[in-house]
């Protein structure tokens, strides 16, 4: 059952209200300027140089870059230390809209920019560093015309390896203003239209005895001559994906090599040269709050199950012929270094030639999780609870991967709106839910009728080899347990793949939003047209931006809805302090002293990442005072490793006169410190 139009539209304003009204919009709140239209670049850098200037004693602006299009790219900082070059405070850096495509993601750092302002308590133990546009010259298509989606900046950039360059970009052959697709009837297209919804397209199912009707394009022309469309126009490099962690070379928009272009080198630059950066937040289509990073890449090795070369079989007496996982290859090498030598994952990969990390680590994705389902209570208590679709993952050679893979350090993500799910009502088909199957037990699943079971999987999507009997069994066997089956089939359901003659669930919303709510101007009914080339054609499709950017009157009740959530995040920094100390007298002048250092906070320190990376730069303890002999321990002490709400206790065995004084200093570059004083005369 379709939802109706009317109800469609009323859906959208009941969540827009709630929006509105849930998230504590203040009518007469100062700000830089009314979030209820889309800015460009230079727009956005006037409103950061204008909070500088309202705010001059906690704020400074950096200028980073120029771009190829002669567009500023510009950081604002705000804090107590702006003036200071050795910063005790740590701080976030906060990335926005750095592939340039996601309008709104530029809005939220200006707003984010607003709330912090608005009050000490936000900055007055913290930096903030907020870059609102990493891409510039792509931000600006968004206000060019015709308009198209496009990552790349103002590079000139040969695409197509011929001799010429940015000879071949879109055209706007029915004048409406945007670039869509041009579909042809051809013999050789693979394209059928939705039969349910004939302006929508999927690819013929061969299986099925179906022949595609249509070849899809591109709106434009050949202009070069090539036989190809649109493949070499205007630009250069997606500023977001050319950073180092999986950085793909030879494609069209990538770049060169990893900080290939000012605007990527000189950011990665600016953080380097800021050791005090303790978490990095990016603003764009990813959600790291909401979805915790995905793994399921493939790399070159399985760090699970890793063989060793003869030569290290050999010296470790392991082998050969079996794999190992790394904590086991960890154990192996510990008695064969020095005392004190720290045998870490990072170690072993180095000498092993194992390659880098690809998915996260386990350890850490345990605060991902757990953020993420705050975060889905946060948003349920504002009542915004909507049914949306995923963000997108991130990318290879994406700000988001290089921050946590290179740089360890805790990294989040936002993007803050994505089309609303089309719901039809289903019909129920054979009565068995996951709900009932997590209550059941062994064997009132194994009564059930097989004919069920089967309907059940069905309807979840799973493989046709995933039958009733191969379930009982398992069950039977005690491999399975009915809650387990259940949250199998859960999984399954999420992954299911559309329906064959059924629309892309992600275009159907995007055709149901355009035709309710913004007048149709979000996607394009196919009309007729006479293509110079390819003849009589017709012309349509999804508008650029349609699926990513909000219409403007949502702006500001979303930012204030999910923007403030980062404050939420941004409380749990690692915070290490000096816990207790303890100062014992053993006789003859010679002391013990104990140490506890706590981290006071949730995230640990270092993250999993970090820890292996051996970024950022450990914390370390020191120890100083006239005359004063160590006899154990060392006088600099690091600490890499301290889980949150945790201590760790640390020892040392001096020698000392009474009249002594012991300063003992915790140093952090990015999550605090302290100090104490012990005077030796107080020790009985």
């Amino acid at each position: 059952m379709k939802m109706s139009r009317s109800n469609y539209s009323k859906t959208i304003m009941f969540f827009t209200l709630i929006w509105l009204f849930a998230s504590g919009i203040s009518p007469g709140q100062q700000t830089t300027f009314n979030y209820n239209k889309y800015h460009q670049p230079d727009e956005i850098n006037a409103s950061l140089i204008k909070l500088a200037k309202q705010y001059g004693q906690v704020t400074r602006m950096h200028d980073l870059a120029t771009t190829p299009g002669e567009r500023k790219l510009v950081i604002l900082e705000i804090g107590n230390e702006v003036n200071s070059v050795d910063k005790k405070l740590p701080a976030v850096f906060v990335a926005g809209n750095m592939e340039g495509t996601v309008p709104i993601a530029s809005e939220a750092a200006v707003y984010l920019a607003d709330l912090i302002l608005s009050g000490q308590s936000y900055y007055g133990s913290l930096t903030w560093y907020i870059m609102p546009c990493g891409n510039p010259d792509a931000a600006m298509h968004y206000f060019n015309r015709p308009l198209v989606m496009d990552a790349k900046n103002d590079l000139p950039h040969n695409d197509d390896l011929d001799e010429l360059t940015n000879e071949d970009g879109w055209n706007d052959l029915n004048g409406d203003g945007w670039i869509t697709r041009v579909r042809v009837k051809d013999p050789e297209g693979i394209w059928v239209p939705v039969e349910s919804d004939p302006r929508l397209m999927r690819k013929a199912d061969y299986s099925k005895g179906e022949k595609g009707i249509y070849k899809l394009y591109d709106e434009g022309i050949d202009d070069d001559g090539d036989g190809k469309y649109n493949e070499d126009g205007h630009g250069g490099v997606n500023v977001g994906v050319n950073f180092p962690h999986l950085f793909k070379h030879f494609t069209a928009t990538g770049g060169l090599w990893p900080g290939s272009v000012d605007e990527s080198y000189e950011l990665m630059k600016f953080i380097s040269d800021h050791p005090e950066i303790a978490m990095t937040f990016t603003l764009g289509s990813t959600n790291f709050c909401l979805v915790p990073p995905k793994g399921g890449r493939q790399g070159s090795v399985d760090l699970d199950k890793i063989k060793l070369p003869d030569r290290f079989a050999k010296m470790f007496d392991a082998d050969p012929d079996k794999s190992y996982s790394m904590s086991e290859i960890i154990e192996m090498v510990k008695p064969m270094v020095p005392e004190g030598f720290e045998v870490t994952e990072s170690v072993v990969a180095g000498f092993l030639g194992l390659g880098a990390v690809v998915n996260p680590m386990n350890e850490d994705l345990v605060f991902y999780k757990d953020f993420s389902e705050k975060y889905k209570k946060y948003l349920k208590e504002k009542g915004a609870e909507v049914e949306r679709f995923d963000p997108e993952p991130a990318k290879d050679g994406s700000f988001e991967l290089w921050s946590y893979y290179h740089l360890g350090l805790p990294t989040f993500s936002m993007d803050f709106w994505t089309l609303p799910k089309v719901k039809e009502k289903k019909e129920e088909k054979n009565g068995l839910t996951s709900a009932q199957l997590k209550k059941m037990s062994d064997e009132e699943f194994i009564a059930l009728d097989k004919e069920k079971i089967s309907a059940y999987f069905k309807e979840a999507g799973a493989p046709k080899q995933f039958n009733a009997e191969m379930v009982i069994n398992m069950v039977k066997e005690g491999k399975m347990t009915p809650a387990k089956i259940a949250e199998m089939a859960d999984k399954m359901q999420e992954n299911k793949k559309p329906e064959e003659g059924k629309p892309d669930p992600e275009m159907k919303a995007l055709v149901t939003f355009s035709d309710s709510v913004i007048d149709g101007k979000g996607y394009v009914n196919w009309t007729p047209y006479n293509h110079p080339t390819l003849g009589e054609v017709e012309i349509g499709g999804a508008v650029p931006y349609a699926n990513n950017t909000p219409p403007a009157v949502m702006i500001d009740s979303l930012l204030n809805l999910q923007v403030p959530w980062i404050f939420e995040i941004v409380k749990k920094l690692p915070d290490l302090k000096i816990f207790k100390t303890e100062l014992k007298s053993q006789g003859a002048g010679i002391y013990e002293l104990k140490v506890w250092v706590e981290n006071k906070s949730y995230l640990p320190f270092p993250t999993a990442m970090g820890k292996r990376n051996k970024r950022p730069a450990p914390a370390v303890i020191l120890l100083d005072g006239n005359d004063i002999e160590l006899l154990s321990g060392k006088k600099r002490t690091a600490i890499d490793d301290l889980p949150g709400l945790k201590n760790k206790k640390f020892t040392w065995l001096l020698k000392a006169e009474k009249d002594d004084i012991i300063n003992i200093e915790l140093q952090s570059v990015n999550a605090r410190g302290d100090r104490k004083q012990i005077k030796i005369g107080n020790v009985k």
